[in-house]
């Protein structure tokens, strides 16, 4: 906890003038808007996020998805694949009643040379009723050594909840699905590129605060446009997306991305207030407000309790840090191994080697300090994702 604290209390001092400057902004837009000097209110944050970046980039959701149809998009991750680790993907024909939906498709993963098969994907892509409305990724079949010394290949679910496409028209993806598709997919290979002796800490299955890091990493890629341009095609000309287009999704990523960190601290120190020391000594809604006060650049709403409704709470139980702690892992993996070539196999074989094939046999600090041949503390997690989010504005 401590560790914690020191982490998420360093991000929140070196914050606070970076996200000021992100309300400034929202707040200049409320002001001329209203003509009258404003507060900027909780509910206001998400408005005049999306009237800033809908201003500042003149481009919609709906201006990017002709260019994101789901097929180029797996073409991408598979060039991705390919290049980084040597490994491709490939669509298998499913036996009767082995897919709980006709939907459903079954990738192969298999090394480029010899094609020996590493694991299977089946890919729920598509909306439907009684499906969950969620995208996640989990496992049916970790992968482990067997008695007999032979390999037990994973097997993995990638499940998303894209729109069905128009009879004639390909399944379009938003900048957002994307995202996601990428991020799942992350969790996927994480499982299918993981060798562990034991199947309860394979790919996936280690400490929480190094789950996301493969995940988040994947992000990375879906946002950089030297990657986008290698498969965004229109999927009516297939003309490539302009490269001023596939930048602008950068851009986006790291817009307000200071007051949006912000957010995740205050929610990340509150989540660790209310599952510290007990009795609290006052009631969780003084805390939130309290907490707000201090750690987060928009005031607290009187006569509110949005924690009563805030889910992690409970499903995180004081582990709601890690989406930083992995976020700050995967900024330092990026600019360490794939900022300078997206597509360096000598960079994917050694992260391949080195963090993913460990999943979670191997202690997650002594995992990440090997990998990257330096010593991880509070310090160096908070100064690697301040510099990200520097560098992304420049």
């Amino acid at each position: 906890p401590d560790v914690v604290e020191q982490f998420l209390g360093i991000l929140s001092c070196e914050l606070k003038p970076r996200a000021d400057n992100d309300y400034k902004e929202m707040l200049d837009m409320k002001t001329s808007g209203s003509g009258n000097e404003c507060v900027l209110q909780a509910w206001d944050v998400p408005y005049y996020t999306f009237c800033a970046r809908q201003a500042k980039f003149q481009l919609k959701a709906s201006d990017y998805a002709p260019y994101f149809s789901l097929g180029c998009c797996m073409d991408g991750l598979n060039e991705i694949f390919c290049a980084l680790y040597g490994v491709y993907l490939e669509t298998e024909d499913v036996k009767a009643g082995e897919v709980w939906h006709a939907d459903v498709v079954k990738l192969a993963v298999k090394e480029q040379e010899g094609g020996n098969l590493l694991g299977h994907i089946y890919c729920d892509f598509f909306e439907r009723q009684e499906k969950p409305n969620q995208d996640c990724h989990f496992t049916i079949q970790g992968g482990r050594v067997q008695p007999d010394g032979s390999y037990q290949l994973p097997v993995v679910v990638l499940m998303l909840n894209l729109a069905s496409a128009p009879w004639g028209s390909p399944p379009l993806l938003s900048p957002s699905s994307l995202d996601n598709l990428f991020h799942e997919m992350g969790h996927a290979m994480h499982s299918m590129l993981a060798r562990t002796r034991y199947q309860h800490v394979t790919g996936t299955r280690c400490a929480t605060d190094l789950a996301e890091v493969p995940s988040i990493l994947m992000e990375y890629f879906s946002s950089d446009p030297r990657v986008v341009s290698t498969f965004a095609r229109h999927y009516q000309t297939g003309e490539p997306m302009p490269y001023a287009m596939a930048l602008s999704l950068r851009q986006m990523r790291y817009h307000f991305a200071a007051s949006e960190t912000q957010l995740q601290v205050f929610y990340a120190l509150l989540d660790q207030r209310y599952h510290a020391h007990h009795p609290l000594g006052k009631s969780t809604t003084e805390l939130l407000a309290d907490l707000q006060g201090q750690h987060y650049g928009v005031p607290y709403v009187p006569n509110t309790a949005w924690q009563l409704r805030f889910g992690h709470l409970v499903g995180y139980g004081a582990k709601y840090y890690a989406y930083l702690m992995s976020r700050a892992v995967a900024a330092w993996t990026w600019h360490e191994l794939f900022r300078e070539d997206p597509f360096c196999r000598t960079a994917g074989e050694q992260y391949r080697r080195e963090l993913l094939s460990h999943g979670g046999a191997k202690p997650a600090h002594q995992l990440v300090s090997d990998f990257l041949s330096k010593e991880v503390t509070p310090e160096s997690l908070a100064s690697v994702l301040i510099a990200d989010i520097d560098a992304g504005l420049n």
